[in-house]
């Protein structure tokens, strides 16, 4: 089964109040794919888990846009004292062992590579490479070599 429709079952059952529920659906997504998709964030229905979420961690009140794509081993949450989590904008692509850590916001279209640590916000359309990530501007923005 889908890791996606039983967060969306947790979502649902939160929503209406019966917890008991949620922990359930909470805990077969875990069993079965691997991943902690908590029931209360909220993930469009359109966002792609690769390999089924396989090593996934979202914070408990993080935001995901539509059309996003989450490859494995990706971690989305809160940065030690730093309450809240991140909101993420449509059509991010977020590469395998990325880390979106903190209150921060990711805007539409931009890109995090492969293992970056994302600590603070990436604007849209921008890429973020790197431990901790650098922000690389949009490839119409980049200057010509002279």
């Amino acid at each position: 089964m889908s890791n996606l429709l039983f967060h969306n079952i947790g979502r649902w059952a939160y929503l209406h109040h019966l917890k008991p529920v949620c922990k359930v659906t909470g805990r077969l997504l875990r069993f079965f794919n691997g991943c902690e998709i908590p029931y209360t964030a909220d993930i469009d229905r359109s966002v792609v888990f690769a390999h089924k979420g396989l090593g996934v961690v979202v914070g408990h009140d993080a935001v995901i846009g539509s059309g996003v794509k989450i490859l494995q081993h990706v971690t989305i949450g809160g940065r030690g004292n730093i309450r809240g989590n991140p909101v993420i904008g449509s059509d991010v692509l977020i590469g395998a062992g990325a880390c979106v850590l903190g209150r921060i916001t990711i805007g539409d279209h931009a890109k995090i590579g492969a293992n970056a640590v994302v600590l603070q916000d990436v604007p849209a359309g921008a890429t973020a490479v790197g431990v901790p990530a650098r922000i690389l501007p949009p490839k119409d923005e980049v200057p010509a070599d002279e």
